[in-house]
C-alpha cells in the first residue's frame, strides 16, 4: 500500500480526499422481526448520519416490513419471493441514491462512530473500507474479534491475502456504489461465500482501506457453528477461490498458489476437527500437507486431535482426578 493504516486513520501520501459523500445503508432482511429494530437503531445512533437507509424485505412472512416502515428516513423495498442475501443486496445497491454503500445485516449492529471514522477516509483509489468486528454469541456474550487469528491487510495487494483467508465482516464494509455495479454486484449463483467473492473482486480493482478498531457487533447464529457450514465452505467457497486464483495465475507464483490453497484447507481442517468427525478434518489437513503446506504443524495437529490421543488424554485426566 502506498501509505499505511493505524487505529482509525489511513495515511495516503499524494491523494486527495473528497470533501463529502452521500451514504446509503443497505440492509437485506428476511423474517428479521426479532433483530431488525436493533440494527436500525444502531444506524440512527450514528454520530455521522447516512443520507438514507434502504431495507430490502426479502420475502418475509413476519412483521419485518411493518417494523422497517415504522422508522423515518427508511425506504422499504419488498421482494415477494426470498432471493437470498445476494439478490437482496443487489436490489438495494441498484435503488440506492448515495455514492457510497454501507452494508448492514438485519441481525447485526454498528457502534456509534463507525461511519464517522470510515467515511472521511475515502480517497482516490480506495474502493472500499472495512474495520474490526466483535463476535457476540447466542447468549449475548462478547467473544472478542470475529477474526482473532487473521491479520488484516490493507492497500492495493489486499486481494492476495483475501484469497488465503477472509478478515472482512459484511457489516464492516463501506464501498463505492459505482465499483459494486462495475463488478456486477454480488453473485446470486453463490449460495454461500458471496461476500468473500465481492471483497476479492473489489480489492482487485484498487485499494482496501481499514480502520483498525472494532466498530461492528456481529451476532452469532446457531447455524454458524454447524458442520453443514463447513461443508458449504468446502463445496462452494473453495471452488470460488480457485476460480479467482486461476484468473490471476499470471500474477501469482506457484509458491503463492500453494500458500493460498494450503491456508484455506488448513483453516477448514482445523475447524472441522473441532466440530465434526475426525476423518473430515483430517482429510483436509492431509490435503494441505501434500501440497506441501505447513507439513510439520499440520501433522502435529493431526496427532493431537487423533482419537487415540484424545482417549489417552481423557484417561490421564481421570487418573489425575482420582489421585489424592
Amino acid at each position: 500500500m502506498n501509505g499505511f493504516t493505524v487505529a482509525g486513520k489511513v495515511h495516503l501520501p499524494g491523494v486527495t480526499v473528497p470533501r463529502s459523500h452521500t451514504v446509503s445503508v443497505v440492509i437485506p432482511a428476511h423474517n428479521a422481526e426479532e433483530t431488525l429494530s436493533r440494527a436500525l437503531d444502531s444506524v440512527f445512533a450514528q454520530t455521522l448520519q447516512p443520507f438514507e437507509t434502504v431495507v430490502v424485505d426479502d420475502g418475509s412472512r413476519d412483521s419485518t416490513r411493518r417494523i422497517a416502515e415504522s422508522y423515518d428516513n427508511v425506504r422499504v423495498l419488498s421482494q415477494p419471493v426470498c432471493e437470498g442475501a445476494s439478490g437482496a443486496r443487489n436490489r438495494g445497491i441498484q435503488a440506492a441514491r448515495g455514492d457510497l454503500i454501507a452494508f448492514l445485516d438485519a441481525d447485526d449492529e454498528w457502534l456509534p462512530d463507525k461511519l464517522k471514522l470510515q467515511i472521511p477516509l475515502f480517497a482516490d483509489g480506495i474502493e472500499f473500507i472495512s474495520c474490526g468486528a466483535l463476535l457476540i454469541d447466542t447468549n449475548g456474550i462478547n467473544r472478542g474479534s470475529v477474526y482473532t487469528d487473521r491479520r488484516p491487510v490493507s492497500g492495493e495487494n489486499a486481494w492476495r491475502t483475501l484469497l488465503a483467508y477472509n478478515y472482512i465482516a459484511t457489516p464492516s464494509v463501506v464501498a463505492r456504489r459505482s465499483s459494486l455495479l462495475a463488478v456486477g454486484g454480488f453473485d446470486p449463483a453463490l449460495p454461500f461465500g458471496e461476500d468473500q467473492d465481492m471483497w476479492i473482486k473489489l480489492s482487485m480493482r484498487g485499494r482496501l482501506g481499514y480502520v483498525d478498531q472494532p466498530l461492528v457487533l456481529v451476532h452469532m447464529s446457531p447455524n454458524s457453528l454447524s458442520c453443514a457450514e463447513i461443508k458449504k465452505q468446502l463445496l462452494v467457497t473453495l471452488p470460488m477461490i480457485l476460480r479467482h486464483v486461476e484468473a490471476r495465475h499470471t500474477e501469482l507464483t506457484p509458491a503463492e498458489v500453494r500458500a493460498i490453497i494450503g491456508e484455506r484447507l488448513t483453516r477448514l481442517g482445523r475447524t472441522a476437527l473441532g466440530r465434526g468427525p475426525y476423518h473430515e478434518g483430517a482429510g483436509l489437513l492431509l490435503r494441505a500437507i501434500r501440497l506441501p503446506y505447513r507439513p510439520l504443524s499440520n501433522s502435529l495437529l493431526l496427532l493431537r486431535a487423533a482419537p487415540p490421543t484424545r482417549w489417552l488424554k481423557n484417561r490421564l485426566r481421570m487418573l489425575l482426578a482420582r489421585t489424592p
